[in-house]
């Protein structure tokens, strides 16, 4: 448990850096001497609080253990969210797979959600919103290029109450999940 005193080792090494800078009197009484001593503050509180979750952990190692996973699976979802360039692989990808198949062998479901796609995708309708560890892709209700009333009044946009309705598709971990479901049976053997 020697870790624990890390508190004790960082305070005192914030103390032998603070005697050994000293302000120039030059500085005193100046904006200079309260932004040093904004940052100093600042940096006094958050090692402290680097100090606290430390020694936290210590007594709740349960609780630490499980931020720590959440965090990493955070920071690694972050990492592997798809763009814009990943779905247009994925959707040639699933495009291709469809075209081996003849038409009447095809699934019904699966060849209308590449349709929805592609139509969307030829209106310029198509846009995706990114939060970082998903990706959510909906459908406009106009072109992004169109600049007629009806598309730039802000009344007539997608609100925020019905905008679950828009939504076709969400992407995570480096997949657009309802892409993957609707061809997981693309042929003849979807019964």
């Amino acid at each position: 448990m020697q870790f624990l005193r890390v508190g004790g080792r960082i305070s005192a090494l914030r103390q032998r850096l603070a005697d050994r800078f000293q302000m120039p009197e030059r500085f005193k009484d100046t904006f200079v001497e309260k932004w040093v001593q904004y940052w100093n503050g600042l940096v006094r509180d958050y090692s402290e609080v680097a100090v606290g979750v430390v020694r936290e952990s210590y007594t709740k190692p349960k609780k630490a253990l499980l931020y720590g996973t959440g965090m990493l699976f955070l920071y690694q979802a972050g990492l592997n969210n798809p763009d814009e360039e990943a779905f247009m692989t994925l959707l040639r990808r699933s495009t291709n797979r469809m075209i081996t198949v003849p038409f009447e062998l095809q699934n019904p479901e699966s060849a209308d959600y590449l349709l929805t796609l592609e139509r969307a995708i030829n209106q310029k309708k198509l846009r995706l919103l990114s939060l970082g560890i998903c990706t959510i892709l909906w459908v406009d209700l106009y072109d992004e290029d169109d600049c007629t009333y009806p598309a730039i009044c802000e009344y007539t946009k997608v609100g925020l109450l019905n905008f679950h309705e828009r939504i076709i598709d969400v992407g995570f971990w480096n997949q657009y999940w309802r892409l993957k479901w609707k061809m997981r049976n693309y042929d003849v053997n979807y019964l």
